[in-house]
């Protein structure tokens, strides 16, 4: 290993919020530079079908960039982005519209009962009315936990309580719904065929279900979310096939997962999908030492989050894990899968430091890895032999 410049794969998600995958690659690269200074880089900004999405997919290609006003989770309008490849598929990124920093930047975004997925739905109808008839569609990193009530609204459905009375496309709707009629949902969605990628392997409904997992960190209490939970099941009730509430996926940003698969769509893991048509899958095996990373890696990680799939997909290339933050209770686990597990905030002291300038803690990060490189792969190497 010594002897030889190495091959090492870059290949980060976002660190959402704080630093794009491209701008977290390119500070990997510079402070992997300092210890291996002819090290053959190869920078594969990634993302799994939250935030970064289109950017992924639009990179090195040959894309029809689209823009659609829409009113945002957040109650302001932006012009969101979307694109159409020369094969007539349009890939649009929920993030765009829902994504939780748009609620974090703005102070007077509205409260949790006021949010929906009403915006994607709109974005949707956009994209059909280009005359597309594949749609490629990312979520994660929403605000939103409604189980795609909003964007089943925003495509024709009706949503009603139990005295009939339509409810509004929010969280306060989604508490009074009794049931839900897709008798008027946009004809053209059964002439398109809609690829989902989810960030996560949560279903809808139980112990590891959108609300119960993820709804904490959107601002549901204990109550919210069995309240939710409830709503969750009237709402598959009324509308799904037995098991679709428990589908691995269902429950990614909040339950759009389900709604979509509700309409067809098929749902697929983003991170594997996104190794797949980025071509990156070929590219791991070739190299010596794969680095990828997120902005916060916890036991959320674990269920079917980009790092994971890119340690899975390297082997036995080995594979290290460089993130803003790690949960204690986590970093066990995650010890099993990757080479090493580095941090952003061990270097800079605290998350503030970390988050005031990733990219210089990146970089500082990047040459801690590139000196202890010998050690990660003849270690990874011991452990994971490769069979002849």
């Amino acid at each position: 290993m010594s002897t030889q410049a190495p091959h090492i794969v870059l290949a980060p998600d976002s660190y959402k919020g704080s630093a794009s995958a491209l701008e977290i690659a390119h500070a990997l690269a510079q402070g992997l530079q300092t210890a291996w200074p002819h090290a053959r880089l190869t920078l594969a900004p990634m993302a799994d079908g939250g935030e970064g999405t289109l950017d992924c997919l639009a990179a090195g290609r040959n894309v029809d960039w689209q823009s659609t006003s829409i009113l945002a989770i957040h109650g302001g309008r932006i012009d969101a982005p979307w694109f159409c490849d020369g094969a007539g598929t349009a890939v649009i990124e929920s993030a765009q519209v829902l994504g939780l920093p748009l609620i974090e930047a703005q102070p007077n975004a509205p409260r949790l009962q006021a949010r929906g997925s009403y915006a994607l739905g709109e974005l949707i109808a956009a994209a059909l009315d280009t005359g597309i008839h594949d749609l490629v569609i990312g979520l994660g990193g929403s605000a939103c936990n409604d189980a795609g009530l909003g964007l089943l609204s925003a495509l024709g459905a009706r949503a009603t309580a139990i005295d009939g009375t339509q409810v509004a496309p929010t969280m306060d709707g989604l508490l009074a719904l009794d049931r839900i009629d897709l008798t008027g949902l946009d004809v053209r969605l059964q002439k398109t065929r809609i690829r989902v990628l989810c960030d996560v392997d949560n279903p809808l409904l139980g112990a590891r279900g959108a609300s119960r997992v993820y709804g904490p960190q959107k601002g549901l209490s204990e109550a919210d979310i069995e309240a939710v939970e409830a709503a969750f099941i009237r709402l598959a009730d009324s509308t799904a096939p037995p098991g679709l509430a428990t589908e691995t996926g269902s429950g990614a940003a909040g339950g759009l997962g389900f709604a979509l698969a509700l309409i067809g769509g098929e749902l697929c893991s983003g991170a594997n999908t996104l190794l797949d048509m980025t071509g990156l899958r070929e590219t791991l095996a070739d190299a010596d030492l794969v680095i990828t990373g997120e902005g916060r890696s916890d036991t959320q990680t674990l269920s079917g989050k980009l790092p994971l799939a890119i340690a899975d997909a390297a082997k036995p290339t080995p594979t290290v894990l460089l993130s803003g933050a790690i949960a204690d209770e986590a970093r066990t686990e995650l010890e099993q899968h990757f080479a090493g597990c580095y941090t952003l905030v061990e270097r800079a002291g605290s998350v503030a430091e970390a988050v005031a300038d990733p990219l210089h803690w990146a970089r500082v990060a990047a040459a801690d890895i590139g000196a202890d490189m010998d050690s990660l792969i003849t270690s990874a190497h011991a452990h994971n032999p490769v069979q002849e």
